[in-house]
């Protein structure tokens, strides 16, 4: 488990972000940055069995950031937090998918956890993991994380929003 350092966090997400970003602005993005290590990220998922399209609202908090990957987590973009079981729409529902699931309240009573091991909850909960995807800071930024929730919400395993 990485140990917290909000100083280096802060500038490693700076660094990372105006690299990721090139010539580009967080509004170009469709980013928001409300503070200095937390970013806003809109997603889109196509629900193809459904015919409609979801869109969600991922929050990243790059307080355990380079170390380990930041958290990661959906939240409710009217309230901008995540509470169960009243926020449990704004979480994907994805099945089958090896890598990565979405949970709204893992094993009960941890909250909402994006299962994946390029986030900060997968580790919190001490989940198992395969040497060759463990978070290595010299090879992986955020933008891993964010390839990992787009490539589920992408797959034909995306069943639309969460419902419990």
């Amino acid at each position: 488990m990485p140990v917290q350092d909000v100083h280096a966090g802060r500038e490693a997400f700076q660094r990372d972000l105006q690299l990721v970003l090139k010539d580009n602005t967080l509004t170009d993005k469709g980013w928001w940055q409300p503070d200095d290590l937390t970013l806003l990220v809109p997603m889109m998922a196509e629900n193809v069995q459904q015919g409609q399209v979801d869109l969600y609202l991922l929050r990243l908090v790059f307080d355990h950031y380079p170390k380990g990957p930041p958290s990661a987590q959906f939240i409710n973009p009217i309230t901008m937090n995540y509470a169960f079981p009243d926020d449990v729409r704004w979480v994907p529902f994805c099945e089958g998918l090896p890598d990565i699931h979405f949970h709204t309240n893992y094993g009960g009573s941890s909250g909402q956890v994006v299962c994946s091991s390029s986030t900060l909850e997968f580790y919190k909960v001490n989940h198992d993991v395969q040497p060759e995807h463990v978070w290595d800071p010299e090879r992986m930024n955020f933008v891993t994380t964010l390839y990992a929730i787009r490539r589920a919400l992408a797959s034909t395993n995306y069943r639309g929003r969460s419902t419990q």
